[in-house]
C-alpha cells in the first residue's frame, strides 16, 4: 500500500468485534447485521500485521452476559483468531515461507 509506505506510522488499532456479522459474533451488545464476515475481519487484521507498524491493539464490545454459551464461544474464538493475525499469525495453509497477503 502505497499510503503506510509512505506514512510509516505506529498504528493502533481498536477492533470493536461488533463490526463482524453477528452470526459469527454475537455476543455483543451493538450487533450490526450485514457486517464485516470472518474472513474480511480476518484479512484485515493480517493485513495490518505484514505492515510490521502495529504498536497496539485493544478488541472491544465482547459481552459475554448477552448472549449463549455456544454464542460466547464462537465470539471469543472469533476475537482471538483476529487477535492473533493481528500479531502475525496467518490461516493455516500451506504458505510459503516468505508468503505475502495479495494485494486487492
Amino acid at each position: 500500500n502505497v499510503f503506510l509506505l509512505r506514512v510509516k506510522k505506529p498504528i493502533h488499532l481498536s477492533y470493536d468485534v461488533d463490526a463482524i456479522d453477528p452470526s459469527v459474533t454475537p455476543a455483543t451488545g451493538t450487533p450490526v447485521a450485514g457486517g464485516l464476515t470472518y474472513r474480511e475481519g480476518v484479512y484485515i487484521a493480517e493485513h495490518i500485521a505484514q505492515t510490521g507498524l502495529l504498536s497496539a491493539v485493544d478488541l472491544v464490545e465482547v459481552n459475554p452476559l448477552l448472549c449463549s454459551e455456544a454464542g460466547v464461544s464462537s465470539t471469543v474464538s472469533t476475537a482471538l483468531t483476529l487477535l492473533l493475525a493481528c500479531f502475525g499469525r496467518l490461516r493455516q495453509g500451506a504458505h510459503p515461507p516468505a508468503y505475502r497477503l495479495p494485494e486487492p
